[in-house]
């Protein structure tokens, strides 16, 4: 009886584990590949039917969502580039570069909000990366603009991350640094065992209260855009 009820468990479990890892990566944000083979009794196989239906589903609604941000970007850029364009008719010089300034901040911040829609999930794995070549990568194109961005000497830390999105978290501190303080200092550190990206300034700091509003898309310390 022993061995009769190891043989049935285990035809059960068996698709129930492959059934709960699918779903793991699957919500993890991985691009599925075929689905999912159907096995077992007839209640987990329907289950794996339902599963893989479900899925597919959601897969074609993403990608509908990524072609639909496509055609947003598209049709909302091309207007403000001519826009841009029209705009060097202007004859008061003081006048133009507002505009000019206006539709950058614009475009800009149409980028950003197309790039947190796209965010749902990631077409490709994390990479291997050495996070102090990285930061290093990043401050140069600072530099470049001769703005006041250091970065402290460390050992060598790779760890496996989304570069774009790294890279992008990391020139939205620095420029926020820059912005409220002037100046930004970059560090790669390790502690606890985890890998550290740290971008320090010298400006007024985040009030205590408000830390937890700072991790909300689009939120600000104050209701202006622009400081100036």
């Amino acid at each position: 009886l022993v061995g009769l009820l190891y043989f049935v468990l285990r035809r059960i479990t068996r698709p129930l584990a492959a059934l709960a890892e699918r779903t793991r990566r699957f919500g993890s944000g991985a691009v599925p590949g075929e689905p999912l083979s159907p096995s077992g009794p007839d209640d987990v196989r329907r289950l794996i039917h339902a599963h893989n239906a479900m899925e597919a589903r959601i897969g074609s609604m993403l990608d509908e969502k990524d072609v639909m941000l496509g055609a947003i970007g598209h049709d909302l850029k091309t207007p403000l580039a001519a826009l841009r364009v029209r705009i060097e008719s202007v004859e008061d010089e003081a006048a133009r570069a507002k505009m000019a300034a206006t539709i950058e901040d614009i475009t800009r911040t149409l980028d950003e909000i197309l790039s947190l829609a796209r965010i749902g999930r990631s077409d490709a794995p994390p990479e291997m990366t050495e996070l102090g070549a990285l930061a290093a990568s990043v401050i140069e194109e600072f530099e470049d603009m001769g703005q006041p961005v250091t970065l402290a000497s460390g050992s060598r830390i790779a760890a496996a991350v989304h570069l774009t999105w790294l890279k992008r978290g990391l020139r939205n501190l620095v420029t926020n640094a820059l912005r409220y303080a002037g100046t930004a200092h970059v560090s790669v550190l390790r502690e606890n065992g985890m890998a550290v990206l740290r971008v320090e300034d010298d400006g007024p700091g985040i009030p205590e209260e408000r830390i937890h509003d700072m991790l909300e898309p689009f939120t600000r310390g104050e209701a202006s855009r622009n400081r100036e």
